[in-house]
């Protein structure tokens, strides 16, 4: 069985490995597509850690290589482990698991894929959650307008509910492919930083007060800034994107303290029990995806052979952006 692996800084290869066994509580996905998380893959892909000592390669994980890559797949039940029983072989599933062939799931953390709902779009249900739990944390209310800086894969994800919420909302890219990519997908408003008469188009277009909420998925720290400046008094800005380098302004400084903005950061899902806990949160996706009401579409900007995924990793990490939804095909 094949599976990708980071070896270290800049190296992705497959190895070949074992298939892995089934436990009582899981089931066994055998992988039609997996997708890229393009920032969090790259990341990985270049051996960096998430904290400044080194300690950790996720949240939680510690930093040690070679390791596997990618959460998001989708696949058909090979096997379900002995008590499991709402899950039965043949079912087409999305599955947080890495870039590989056959992946022994945790059958709790698998979601079965309405016939509705094709695998490019299941796929990406991991990525879409991130930004609806983002969209948790900012909690804009009706009629709220809404600001997003970054337009990858991410960033795209969060106007994709934005637009099926029905808020008012701009987006902020310095590439002309992803603003357009935002523009086809609803966008109210598109604009590069590079253009002088930004910031004023984007409040302009806020009727001047500025943003109610904004949200950072650029994962760089002038993007935060931007977000902050062109939020109102007592919005909030939510950051969506990993940042692992300091920031290169003050963002309690002037003007910001006396906007009394709130800064807050979205990762992960709440408590088991809270209105939005994971089972909840991921229905509401897999509706909006059946509905044919989230328009991610215009993002699925590219389609691969399992075997191009190194070549793929170096594209991004030379900095190729027309890369964005990347889904990448496990069934030859």
């Amino acid at each position: 069985m094949q599976r990708l692996i980071i070896t270290g800084p800049r190296r992705a290869e497959f190895e070949e490995t074992s298939p892995p066994v089934c436990g009582d509580d899981e089931v066994l996905v055998r992988a039609d597509t997996t997708a890229i998380s393009t920032g969090t893959e790259l990341r990985v892909y270049r051996a960096i850690p998430v904290d400044e000592a080194g300690r950790f390669l996720h949240e939680s994980v510690p930093f040690q290589l070679p390791a596997e890559n990618g959460y998001s797949m989708v696949g058909h039940l090979i096997e379900t482990g002995r008590r499991v029983t709402a899950l039965k072989t043949g079912m087409r599933v999305f599955a947080p698991a890495p870039h590989r062939l056959l992946a022994a799931v945790d059958a709790a953390r698998v979601t079965p894929i309405p016939d509705a709902v094709p695998d490019d779009e299941a796929v990406f249900l991991s990525i879409l959650e991130v930004a609806h739990q983002a969209i948790r944390r900012g909690d804009p209310q009706a009629g709220a307008n809404v600001l997003i800086v970054g337009q990858g894969v991410i960033g795209l994800s969060v106007l994709a509910y934005s637009i099926a919420f029905g808020w008012r909302t701009a987006v902020i890219d310095l590439d002309s492919q992803r603003l357009d990519i935002a523009r086809e997908m609803g966008a109210g408003l598109a604009v590069s930083p590079d253009d002088s008469q930004a910031a004023d188009r984007v409040l302009d277009y806020f009727g001047g007060a500025g943003a109610d909420v904004a949200f950072e998925a650029a994962s760089h720290w002038s993007a935060v800034r931007t977000a902050m400046e062109l939020t109102r008094t007592d919005g909030r800005v939510v950051i969506v994107s990993r940042h692992t380098e300091r920031p290169n302004f003050n963002p309690v400084g002037h003007p910001f303290l006396g906007k009394r903005l709130s800064l807050l950061t979205s990762y992960g899902y709440p408590l088991a029990g809270s209105r939005w806990e994971h089972e909840a949160s991921v229905k509401l996706t897999v509706d909006l995806l059946q509905q044919r009401r989230l328009p991610i579409g215009p993002l699925l900007t590219h389609h691969f052979n399992w075997r191009e995924l190194p070549s793929v990793y170096a594209r991004l990490d030379e900095g190729d952006r027309s890369i964005v939804g990347a889904v990448i095909n496990w069934r030859e």
